[in-house]
């Protein structure tokens, strides 16, 4: 072969591995793994990454999310889905197969969690956008799924033990003295059962109060609602997940919640004030963590079965958390009602056969002074709250 072959030999190899190597490229349809790989967002706090991933869980929209997506060779993909599913942390679906569309990948498939959750998806990815749709999500049974809806026992819907009845302490005196009954028809009034699906959401049937109704006037009796003025809560603003059948978490989805609100209510919260903008900040801060951790309850059985079937009884870890946000609460109270005498406020409240130990209670002291005191007294004396719950509808 003389050296002109040689030559045009060497360039028709270079030609084909030059083409080859386009070949390849075209395998990414246009797309290179790198610029697919990363964590797809839609959580409101992240509102420069805020719509890069369209996330529905069971047909609906769930916001708040992350979703990691990792391809090396543009025909496989490992997809982490972070405080999605019930139960888990992060949820990692290895091997998914991907196809070659117009300047995207899609893809599909089902799965198991180690936690038990079976479900289905099906998605497609593009530079800078993930849609992802989750379908027959199931979680494991429990007693709770099993019945289905639970049905909130309007005359004795909230079950209480505060400091063991005892009056000594603040705590006692204002729950054993109105709080109980005040939030016993509280509830009466804004809930009329509790729905625990399959796909781990719980729906709740509720209706607001009327405008015209005062806090107050509920410790004497609740508020009795026609049959259609229940709703049905919209769904994916709280999830839940059970223990062994005695431990409920419950997960409020706080960006869903957040948006639900806005939904309502058309309108933004006004921004000018950055005291409470660095209240409500903190209070993201503070109540999101339950998206993670869950609010833990303990699932009794009744003692007493006229009450209810059950009691789903709050932690009190939990209910430490909530007081915990009294120090920001109190920026949202103005500054005349924090340092106004507490009998003041709360005196047309209290039964009239409490009113006389109650003012010597609390003689002299503010509503500021009030939260203070609760705050620090819960850490000690022992507290029970929760709701009675019945399987069949049979209080009206």
């Amino acid at each position: 072969m003389d050296r002109k072959s040689i030559c045009s030999l060497l360039c028709a190899m270079m030609l084909a591995i030059l083409l080859i190597s386009c070949n390849d490229e075209d395998d990414y349809d246009g797309l290179s793994p790198a610029e697919l790989s990363g964590t797809y967002s839609n959580k409101l706090s992240a509102p420069a990454n805020g719509d890069s991933l369209i996330l529905s869980y069971n047909g609906n929209t769930f916001i708040g999310k992350d979703v990691e997506f990792k391809t090396d060779d543009g025909k496989t993909a490992h997809i982490i889905l972070k405080y999605v599913l019930p139960h888990d942390t992060e949820t990692a679906i290895s091997g998914v197969s991907l196809t070659a569309g117009s300047g995207s990948y899609s893809f599909s498939g089902g799965a198991t969690t180690s936690t038990g959750t079976a479900f289905h998806y099906l998605g497609s990815i593009q530079t800078g956008k993930l849609i992802l749709e989750l379908s027959d999500i199931t979680i494991p049974e429990n007693q709770l799924t099993m019945n289905g809806t639970w049905y909130v026992a309007h005359e004795n819907a909230s079950y209480y033990n505060v400091d063991n009845g005892s009056m000594q302490t603040m705590i006692g005196m204002l729950y054993n003295l109105v709080g109980g009954k005040l939030v016993c028809n509280l509830i009466s009034s804004v809930l009329d059962g509790l729905a625990f699906q399959a796909d781990g959401n719980i729906i709740a049937r509720y209706a607001p109060l009327p405008d015209s109704v005062r806090i107050g006037s509920l410790i004497g009796n609740y508020i009795k609602h026609p049959a259609n003025d229940w709703n049905a809560s919209p769904p994916n603003l709280a999830t839940y997940y059970v223990n062994d059948n005695t431990s409920l978490y419950v997960i409020p989805q706080i960006d869903m919640i957040i948006r639900q609100v806005m939904i309502n209510r058309q309108t933004k919260a006004n921004s000018g004030d950055s005291s409470m903008e660095n209240a409500l900040l903190a209070a993201y801060q503070k109540i999101n963590t339950w998206s993670t951790t869950g609010i833990k309850m303990t699932i009794r059985e009744s003692e007493d079965p006229a009450k209810g079937d059950l009691i789903l009884l709050l932690d009190k870890s939990e209910i430490q958390e909530l007081f915990a946000l009294l120090e920001i609460v109190k920026v949202f109270i103005p500054e005349e009602t924090l340092n106004a005498p507490v009998m003041d406020l709360i005196g047309n409240l209290i039964p009239p056969q409490f009113v006389s130990i109650a003012a010597i209670l609390l003689k002299g002291k503010t509503f500021g002074a009030i939260l203070d005191q609760l705050s620090q007294e819960l850490s000690t004396i022992p507290i029970e709250i929760g709701i009675y719950l019945y399987k069949d509808k049979n209080i009206n």
